[in-house]
């Protein structure tokens, strides 16, 4: 792509050509028009100042002898500017006789007898024509000019007004060169500011100095740091609770195998190894958790057709069965006909974790209902529910709850509300009375 200076030369070159060249055809038809008023003007006096003058030359007795040739006019001949400007004028009795002319001009007539100006050809050159009716005396008076002459001092002036543009356009360049580089010093600044910048400078620009034309990209690049500096922050924070939480089941799986390696007994090392699965089984979890909840963050988990809320219902109660049968619990689905639709993906991500959590919430014994509807989908257990004070933070990464008795990851709630903020929907508590929790997952107004 051509660069923004060349690209800025290149327009205002162009555009700068285009009014001097349309300055020069407008000068030149103007000048033109100028010229040939003021030869016609010149012109029709020359006319009229032979007509004021043949009296003095014997006309009276040459018209009434009709004699050719009788009388002799002098050369009209003027340098105007270097040129030589030649007016040839004949003088026509009104029977049509040449009574005389001026040089060597054509020996036919030059204009039409109607006085005025009038054009014609003669001997292949175009003649501007100038005719005086004198009644009186019973002549006309023709003076003509030839074009030549006028084409050439229109010649002079364009010549005059192009000379001009040859010359100064290589310093009308080179001018307009030197003007957009200094006009885009403050962008060259503004860039090596930036580059030398350490990589862990995420601090925002400083758009004050700037000219009103780039702030908006200081603006845009600020904000653009500052949504950098929160993912690396997150990312940091991710790091650390992650290893913080992993370092607990990893310190409990390595006591277990060390307990197991010196058991004295069968039960004491089945007990044991029981315990490392848990653990095991928990930290996996908890991985898992990890990388659904960076996935999410990161923008990978792309969104899919959507599908029925009863599909992805079904499905998320068919991956829970065995904690639902391990905990003697019941999974219903209720209203699974409803004709809503939605992503599998987030929201089957997110109905999972809720699900997950009433399993391990609920008591013994009793179920787990999911209900569907138009406008979402709300999950009832008969667990302790949780604590008022603790809703607030329930969907913060890691949280677990002042009063519960299930230690998990504090990750399912988490991803939960990342997963619906992807899709637009909302995620909401309620007291299932009289004892348990409702979670609701709704779309967004």
């Amino acid at each position: 792509m051509m660069s923004i200076r060349w690209r800025l030369f290149a327009i205002l070159l162009v555009a700068t050509g285009l009014i001097w060249l349309s300055a020069v055809v407008w000068l030149q038809y103007s000048a033109k028009a100028q010229i040939e008023r003021v030869l016609d003007s010149r012109l029709a006096e020359a006319g009229q100042m032979v007509s004021s003058l043949l009296a003095d030359r014997g006309l009276a007795e040459a018209v009434s002898t009709d004699a050719a040739g009788s009388l002799s006019l002098p050369d009209f001949r003027v340098f105007e500017g270097g040129l030589e400007r030649q007016l040839h004028c004949q003088v026509w009795s009104l029977r049509g006789t040449l009574l005389g002319q001026s040089g060597a001009g054509p020996a036919a007539r030059l204009g039409a007898s109607e006085p005025g100006f009038s054009m014609t050809q003669m001997n292949g050159d175009r003649w501007r024509v100038y005719t005086v009716v004198n009644e009186e005396l019973g002549v006309e008076i023709v003076v003509g000019e030839s074009l030549a002459m006028r084409e050439n001092l229109v010649a002079d002036v364009r010549a005059g007004l192009l000379w001009p543009i040859v010359i100064i356009a290589p310093l009308l360049a080179f001018a307009i060169w030197l003007s957009v580089g200094r006009g885009l010093l403050p962008l060259g600044h503004f860039a090596a500011g930036l580059a030398i910048r350490s990589d862990n400078d995420l601090s925002p620009v400083a758009t004050a100095p700037l000219p009103p034309e780039m702030r908006p990209v200081g603006a845009a690049l600020n904000a653009l740091l500052a949504r950098l500096d929160g993912a690396r922050r997150r990312e940091r924070d991710f790091i650390a609770y992650a290893a913080h939480e992993l370092k607990t089941p990893l310190a409990g799986i390595k006591t277990q195998a060390q307990v197991a390696r010196a058991a004295p007994s069968g039960d004491v090392r089945r007990n044991a190894l029981d315990r490392l699965t848990g653990a095991v089984d928990r930290t996996n979890r908890l991985v898992n958790q990890l990388l659904e909840l960076a996935r999410l963050e990161d923008g990978g988990a792309d969104k899919s057709t959507a599908q029925p809320l009863g599909t992805i219902a079904q499905k998320v109660v068919w991956d829970l069965q065995d904690l639902a049968m391990a905990r003697n619990l019941v999974v219903h689905v209720e209203n699974e006909a409803a004709g809503s639709r939605a992503d599998p993906v987030h929201l089957g991500l997110a109905l999972r974790n809720v699900v997950e959590n009433a399993l391990n919430a609920a008591a013994a014994g009793t179920e787990v209902v999911i209900t569907l509807s138009d406008t979402g989908i709300e999950v009832r257990d008969q667990g302790p529910g949780i604590d008022p004070a603790d809703l607030p933070y329930v969907t913060q990464r890691f949280f677990t709850g002042t009063a519960s008795k299930h230690k998990g990851s504090g990750l399912g709630l988490a991803i939960t509300a990342a997963a619906l903020n992807r899709i637009g929907w909302n995620l909401y508590f309620r007291t299932n009375a009289p004892q348990g929790q409702i979670v609701g997952l709704s779309r967004a107004n």
